[in-house]
């Protein structure tokens, strides 16, 4: 795991997979310096260090100490902790963060209620909550699929995630397509979703 870490960030420019811009450029009108952002899944901090760059405070949760050792060397955060997305709370107060993103992630897990519900609880009012998902056109809620890497995806129907958000008090602001390389780092057929949401 520690090999993955220290060239995530160039294995991510291998596969043109620059989500973590697209959704940095999606949320810069929503967002202003010294506001307290939340990094679900920070991995080595593609996604957040943009935002500490014009004078966001970022915290950082992974699953992943070797990730975070990465993040950790780049000097941006204010704060970052190990945390299981499929069973840990966010380890904040209530209402503690302006702004939640979570990029490159939500594709791992299937069921999303729980987090959503979380991000709500952390989330101040008028803040956005910026995140990436593997989209499908199904009825169902989502989808399993296996994936040339050997790692299985969940693909989220549209419908399932836009009712999690209004649930939460979200309403939708944007939603971009992005079609990246997949395992063979030739052909573009890994298709996401990046989507703004800002908290009533």
């Amino acid at each position: 795991m520690k090999e993955i870490a220290n060239n995530y960030d160039n294995q991510v420019r291998e596969y043109d997979s620059f989500g973590h811009d697209v959704l940095f450029g999606m949320s810069f009108e929503f967002v202003k310096e010294k506001d307290k952002l939340l990094d679900i899944g920070i991995g080595t901090g593609l996604a957040s260090i943009k935002f500490s760059r014009l004078g966001l405070k970022v915290f950082g949760l992974d699953s992943s100490e070797e990730m975070l050792n990465v993040c950790r060397s780049k000097s941006f955060a204010q704060a970052l902790n190990l945390y299981d997305l499929m069973t840990d709370q966010i380890p904040y107060e209530d209402n503690y963060f302006n702004h939640v993103i979570c990029c490159g992630v939500l594709h791992f897990t299937g069921h999303l209620k729980d987090l959503f519900t979380d991000v709500k609880r952390v989330i101040k009012p008028g803040g956005i909550f910026s995140f990436t998902i593997a989209p499908q056109n199904t009825e169902l809620n989502y989808i399993k699929e296996d994936t040339a890497w050997g790692v299985p995806i969940f693909k989220h129907s549209m419908t399932y995630i836009k009712n999690l958000l209004a649930e939460n008090g979200f309403i939708l602001q944007k939603e971009q397509r992005l079609l990246i390389k997949g395992a063979d780092k030739v052909t573009y057929d890994m298709l996401f979703s990046a989507l703004v949401a800002k908290f009533q």
